[in-house]
Order: structure tokens, then C-alpha cells, then sequence
């Protein structure tokens, strides 16, 4: 192919193919982030906070915590409700869900539990 202009250059090349260990990484990233929440719930944080504390870009949480939000959305639309459970050290079970707001543009996330 013969490219006549300097403006038309070449497509860039496909990004190279990740190992596994950044594969696991980025799958495990919403765990993360809630995981880091729940520890932090008495505050509410922005991605870019979170990006921060956690040594993530703020665009890889935005994604994280919009991709978990559809997630129960479709849930909660399909008559089940999406909630993270685990176990405590006195083996009671532990709702937990993420609420965000919006202040000023920028939106926060926290962790709110409830044990059943």
C-alpha cells in the first residue's frame, strides 16, 4: 500500500497479547476495589482516589465500577439481586453493595455491609 500523504499514516499494530499474571490482574480488579472499599467504609472515594491507594488508573477503575454497576443493574431487572457475601470470623453473612453519588461532577463510591 502507498500512502501519498504525510497525513496518512499507518495503522497503529494490534496491542501485544498479555501473560496470564495480567490477565488474573485485571479480572480480579473489581475485587479489588471493593475489597479496598469495604476496608474504607466509613469514607466515600472517587476513582481517581481509589486509582491512587490501589496504583490503578482511574480510567481502569471508572471501568471496573461501571461494568459492576450493570452487573446488578441486569440483576436487580431479572428479579435476582446481585450481592457480594462472605464469610466473617463469627460466621454470619455479609451483604455488601456499592453505593456511589455524584458531588460537583465527580463521582464517589462506598462500601455499605449488612449483616443477616
Amino acid at each position: 500500500m502507498v500512502y501519498v500523504d504525510e497525513c496518512m499514516s499507518p495503522p497503529p499494530p494490534p496491542p501485544p497479547p498479555i501473560d496470564a499474571a495480567e490477565f488474573e490482574a485485571h479480572k480480579d480488579m473489581s475485587a479489588i476495589i471493593i475489597q479496598f472499599l469495604c476496608r474504607n467504609k466509613e469514607k466515600g472515594f472517587s476513582a481517581k482516589e481509589i486509582g491512587e491507594a490501589l496504583g490503578l488508573r482511574e480510567e481502569d477503575v471508572n471501568h471496573s465500577m461501571l461494568k459492576s454497576g450493570l452487573t446488578e443493574l441486569f440483576s436487580g431487572l431479572t428479579g435476582g439481586m446481585i450481592s457480594r457475601r462472605y464469610s466473617s470470623n463469627s460466621k454470619n453473612k455479609v451483604d455488601i453493595k456499592i453505593e456511589d453519588i455524584t458531588i460537583n461532577g465527580v463521582i464517589y463510591y462506598r462500601c455499605v455491609e449488612r449483616t443477616y
